[in-house]
C-alpha cells in the first residue's frame, strides 16, 4: 500500500483543474455591490482572497443586467495589488490547509512556492478528511458490534447466534483493519498533520 502522503499528492495533481471548473459557479455580486462601485477595491478584494481575472468579465456580465457599468480597468489595478497579498508561500500553505481551489492566479517566481505550500497544505488537508472518514466508519462498526452483541443476547436458535457471531467476528476484524490505517495517521483520536507535509 502506498503511503497516504503519496497517493494524495497524487490525487491533488489530478484532481487540481477539477476542483479550479467547480470553484466558478458561486453568485458574482449583488445588485447593491454593484451599485456602489468601489471597483479597486473589489478587485483588491478579489485578488487577496485567489479569484482570477475571469472574475471581471463575470461582475461586469451581472452588473449590465442592473444597469451598471463596471470600471474593469479599476478592478484590474485592485486584483493586481490584492493578488501580490494572496501569493505568499505562507499563504499558499494556508489555501491548501483548508481546502480551499487554487484559480491559478500567481505568477512570477511566488507561483512555484506558493503552489508547492499549496500543495503541502491540500495533503495535510485530504490526509485529514481520509482520517476522519476512518473515524466516522469506525465508530459506525462500533455501534454495529453493539447491535450484534444485543441480538445475540436475544437469538432464539443455533443458526441466527451463529450467523450474529460470524458478523461480529467480521466486524471485529475491520475494526483491528481501521486500527491499523489510522495510526498510518497517528492514531485513533490523534491525526498527527505532521506526518504530511
Amino acid at each position: 500500500m502506498t503511503t497516504p502522503m503519496k497517493s494524495w499528492k497524487l490525487i491533488a495533481l489530478i484532481a487540481l483543474p477539477a476542483w479550479i471548473l467547480l470553484g466558478s459557479g458561486c453568485a458574482v455580486i449583488s445588485e447593491s455591490e454593484c451599485q456602489a462601485g468601489l471597483w479597486y477595491e473589489r478587485g483588491l478584494e478579489d485578488g487577496a482572497r485567489g479569484r482570477s481575472q475571469g472574475t471581471v468579465y463575470k461582475i461586469a456580465q451581472k452588473c449590465h443586467e442592473y444597469g451598471v457599468r463596471t470600471d474593469t480597468a479599476a478592478w484590474m489595478r485592485g486584483h493586481e495589488e490584492g493578488v501580490e497579498r494572496y501569493c505568499t508561500p505562507e499563504n499558499g500553505f494556508v489555501v491548501g490547509r483548508r481546502g480551499r481551489d487554487y484559480e491559478g492566479v500567481c505568477t512570477g517566481p511566488t507561483a512555484d512556492l506558493f503552489l508547492a505550500n499549496y500543495e503541502r497544505g491540500l495533503a495535510v488537508y485530504q490526509a485529514e478528511q481520509q482520517y476522519n472518514a476512518l473515524v466516522n466508519r469506525y465508530e459506525d462498526v462500533e455501534r454495529e458490534i453493539y447491535r450484534v452483541e444485543g441480538a445475540l443476547e436475544e437469538a432464539e436458535t443455533k443458526e441466527e447466534a451463529r450467523a450474529l457471531r460470524s458478523q461480529r467476528r467480521s466486524l471485529r476484524r475491520e475494526m483491528r483493519h481501521l486500527e491499523g490505517e489510522m495510526m498510518l495517521f497517528g492514531g485513533f483520536g490523534a491525526f498527527n498533520p505532521l506526518l504530511f507535509y
